[in-house]
């Protein structure tokens, strides 16, 4: 007991002389740069670095944690952290210094190294995963109803008596994608084919950026023989196509073609070659000779503002065509109405090749459009092929037609407001009725050289005289009602008149059309 009672009287003599000693040292007044025995001197605050994360507008940054000695024993000096409070900062990395400095030189190291790892990635070998986009389905439903109101005596005695029809224009499906960020595709088929078989439209590949030649296409598609018959018919104004761009319109053909853009995009260089036999229904062309076509078309848009809604365009294309059989035909409909019986025809004749152009001009100022296109066509039997229309347009709303510079073509209308229809309690309303687009067209076409007349007899029949040649006139007037862009109701009246063959037969017919489209 007595051991322990002495040990606890030292303890506490020692602590005691410890304290004193401590205490002497912090309330003693020594001279500057003097330091007590056995002691260390006061450390200077150190700041720590904190780590910088940028932030979008702000951040706050952390003030430097400072220690400061709180009490010293003998040979140690004890250290207690003081921590400072937060304090937001602005980040300006323009007029930012010190510390805040290398945090922003270290977020554009890794910004920069980002744009690196993107760019390796760019030009990296494809994920073939990923290569390819979904397809986009794409399709279009026309609902015609065409009535033949009137014919003349002359028309009635020549054509027969033509009838109304009513049914599917064109029923397509399709789809269309693009890979690898090169490539693009459409596939797609008609279904209104009058032999009840699936008939092949556009079905093509194509390549971008190819040098040289830009844009490249193989596959199933128009040659480009105008404006007019190159814009298919989701775009045209009117039902059918105008006479004289069907007659000298090509169809589809298999061959490849390039699409070069200029001047900002503002001038477009369109080169195919084709085989000139139709594979629409046959798929396939099983001939030595293909016979060919070599199609050529440029365009420019010197003015062109607000996509098209201010536009100028001129342009125009030539084509040779050779034919796979030394025989031609050219003949067209009144209106070029698809279910009509022929009105016009130069009749088959012996031709090995052909020369086909045409000028186009295209104006546009909001609401008011119009465009014009001029034919003309030279076989290597002496005959000529000529023709022209002018076409008018205005939209009653305040509504118009885009234009696309990467085909120079027409497109869609730009429209405000869709037609829409909606029920306000037990109310059936409407507050928007679409656009409305007033349309007149005249056509020119001119076969006179082919005027003849031929005597036939048919076995056991009656000697009969056909007429071929001469010229037509079509009149069209038609108001489109756009219930968006995608979809419309037309409503059209057309005057045909034909002056055929060498008697000078003259035939006219009076026709109301209407058809309800859809396209997407």
């Amino acid at each position: 007991m007595k051991k322990l009672f002495v040990c606890l009287v030292a303890f506490a003599f020692g602590s005691s002389v410890l304290y004193g000693y401590d205490t002497v040292y912090q309330q003693s007044d020594e001279a500057p740069g003097l330091t007590p025995r056995r002691t260390q001197p006061p450390v200077p605050p150190v700041p720590v670095p904190v780590p910088y994360y940028p932030a979008a507008a702000s951040q706050v940054v952390v003030a430097p944690v400072a220690v400061t000695p709180v009490a010293t024993v003998a040979h140690r000096t004890v250290y207690e952290p003081v921590v400072s409070e937060p304090v937001p900062v602005s980040y300006d990395p323009a007029v930012s210094t010190g510390f805040d400095s290398y945090s922003h030189i270290y977020g554009e190291m890794e910004r920069m190294n980002d744009a690196i790892t993107k760019l390796q990635k760019d030009t990296a070998k494809p994920d073939t995963k990923k290569a390819w986009s979904a397809p986009k389905i794409s399709g279009r439903i026309f609902l015609d109803s065409v009535n033949f109101m009137n014919q003349n005596d002359e028309s009635r005695l020549r054509n027969g008596n033509m009838q109304n029809a009513a049914g599917f224009r064109e029923l397509r499906l399709g789809a269309a994608g693009t890979g690898y960020d090169s490539f693009d595709y459409k596939v797609e088929f008609g279904f209104q084919s009058d032999a009840g078989r699936v008939a092949l439209v556009d079905n093509w590949v194509g390549v971008k950026n190819v040098p040289l030649l830009g844009y490249v296409r193989i596959g199933h598609f128009k040659p480009e023989t105008g404006q007019y018959y190159s814009m298919g018919t989701t775009n045209v104004s009117t039902m059918e196509y105008i006479t004289p761009a069907n007659v000298f319109g090509l169809g589809r053909r298999i061959g490849i073609a390039s699409e070069n853009l200029f001047a900002n995009d503002r001038v477009r260089l369109f080169f195919g070659v084709f085989q000139n036999e139709a594979t629409d229904m046959d798929r396939r062309s099983k001939r030595d000779n293909q016979g060919q076509v070599v199609n050529l078309r440029l365009t420019a848009a010197p003015w062109f503002e607000q996509e098209g809604k201010y536009l100028f365009h001129v342009g125009g294309h030539w084509s040779y065509v050779s034919t796979h059989n030394g025989r031609d035909t050219r003949s067209v409909t009144p209106g070029t109405f698809s279910w009509g019986d022929t009105s016009l025809s130069s009749g088959a004749f012996d031709t090995e090749y052909s020369n086909r152009g045409g000028l186009e001009l295209a104006y546009q100022c909001g609401r008011f459009s119009a465009r014009s296109e001029l034919f003309a066509g030279s076989f290597d039997g002496g005959e000529h092929l000529y023709g022209s229309y002018v076409e008018l347009g205005y939209f009653l709303t305040n509504d118009f037609r885009t234009y696309d510079l990467k085909s120079g073509l027409f497109g869609a209308p730009k429209m405000k407001r869709n037609f829409h229809p909606y029920k306000h309690g037990e109310w059936n309303l409407i507050d928007s009725w679409g656009a409305w687009q007033a349309v007149f067209q005249w056509g020119y076409t001119d076969m006179e050289d082919w005027r003849r007349a031929v005597n036939t007899t048919p076995a056991g029949g009656v000697a009969t005289t056909s007429q071929y040649g001469g010229h037509q006139n079509d009149f069209v007037a038609g108001l489109n009602w756009y219930w968006s862009p995608q979809m419309r109701w037309m409503f059209q009246y057309v005057r045909s008149e034909q002056c055929v063959g060498n008697a000078y037969s003259h035939r006219s017919q009076d026709i109301f059309g209407t058809s309800v489209r859809y396209n997407w």
